[in-house]
């Protein structure tokens, strides 16, 4: 008989994600416009402003991974995430550019805390024969709240005014703060580990976050860079070319967490990799709207396959006790790839159309696929073998 994945617990931390990511992703459009159009700070500093919390998630996520594994990772969890809820409050109580830069580091790190937290707890409390599907599950809550809250957060802006805009998040946040009680796991004997650089990452996890690199840089082009691509097309379908992209992203979660834990991870990985490198040149050579859409669809369903079941496998990959390292791990890869990523596309958007470098990302994802199947993969299967958790 199937072992139950729904549980109080799982609902809560599932939940609980959601709304954390809505008022992310609501702030993420949202701050920009009140930083130069209501403090009137300008574009360079509001730039430096918005780069403070990508270094500190950096920063931050390799030491988040220590914390989660040395202490009870709840706990870890409610602090950091009681923390960012007060720093919504506090974003319109501030109006100079160093204390709006230290205010926006300290939810990078937060943030870093808090979304690193998250998946280990996930995988904490679902059946280990079913993690891949309750990895999957949890996986929607991205593209849920990449959709609705960008949306929420505009419109209330617009409304409303900047106040209430904040106020809205606010209450985003607390409202996830409360659910996360429910998702409370009962408390494990922890082996302490000495506190060492060597301990912040996990070396079982680099070959995945490694494929993973080169695939999320790719994947930022697309979050970052196609708005302007669209502007130098002509294409004025921005808002329903992510529409169709976030519900690949959502249907394509729905079905690969149970393929995930009858053993397909090598089919489902090769399968999104077919995909995105069939879908990134084709949205760089979009001749039309229609071919546009078309290409977010596919990109999203490579996507939508590639980003949770490296996490999942991550996850299936290491004991109980080491998936903040692993997970952090796998993380500071994915936050590297947009990263660095943004700054070489700006760089190189000045020199080559847009269309050719989301069609030159064909060779990153070939490179990603040959890791994976060389190296990557190899190492995943020895290492389930050998301890016993083929089906973890």
């Amino acid at each position: 008989m199937q072992e139950k994945l729904w549980s109080k617990r799982f609902a809560a931390i599932v939940s609980s994600n959601l709304l954390m990511a809505w008022a992310f992703y609501a702030l993420m459009p949202t701050l920009p416009i009140y930083l130069t159009s209501d403090l009137r700070i300008s574009s360079a500093d509001t730039g430096l402003i918005l780069a403070a919390f990508s270094i500190a998630a950096i920063l931050i996520r390799p030491f988040a991974g220590y914390l989660i594994d040395n202490y009870q990772r709840f706990l870890v969890f409610i602090l950091s995430l009681s923390l960012m809820t007060a720093i919504y409050g506090i974003y319109p109580l501030v109006n100079g550019v160093v204390a709006m830069f230290l205010l926006r580091f300290m939810h990078g790190g937060m943030w870093g805390i808090c979304s690193s937290s998250t998946a280990p707890i996930v995988a904490d409390n679902v059946p280990v024969t079913r993690i891949g599907e309750g990895m999957g599950i949890y996986a929607l809550s991205v593209p849920v709240a990449m959709t609705i809250g960008p949306i929420f957060g505009l419109g209330i802006l617009k409304e409303l005014g900047s106040d209430m805009m904040f106020l809205s998040i606010l209450g985003i946040s607390f409202l996830s703060l409360l659910i996360a009680f429910f998702a409370r796991t009962p408390s494990k004997t922890i082996i302490r580990k000495k506190f060492a650089l060597t301990n912040l990452f996990h070396r079982k996890a680099l070959p995945l976050s490694l494929c993973m690199f080169f695939l999320m840089i790719a994947y930022g082009s697309i979050v970052i860079f196609v708005g302007v691509y669209a502007a130098q097309k002509g294409f004025s379908n921005v808002a329903t070319f992510f529409l169709c992209f976030a519900a690949a992203l959502f249907l394509s979660r729905l079905f690969l967490g149970k393929l995930f834990d009858r053993g397909h991870v090598f089919q489902l990985v090769l399968v999104g990799l077919v995909l995105t490198a069939i879908g990134m040149p084709c949205l760089g050579y979009a001749r039309n709207q229609t071919q546009f859409l078309v290409a977010g669809i596919i990109n999203g369903f490579g996507f939508g396959i590639l980003l949770p079941t490296h996490q999942a496998a991550i996850n299936n990959l290491v004991d109980s006790r080491e998936r903040g390292a692993a997970n952090s791990t796998y993380l500071v890869s994915y936050d590297l790839a947009l990263g660095s990523g943004s700054l070489l596309i700006g760089f190189l958007s000045d020199k080559i159309f847009l269309g050719d470098i989301y069609a030159y990302t064909f060779f990153l994802i070939i490179l990603s696929t040959g890791i994976f199947v060389f190296n990557a993969y190899p190492h995943y299967h020895r290492n389930v073998l050998n301890n016993n958790t083929t089906t973890r």
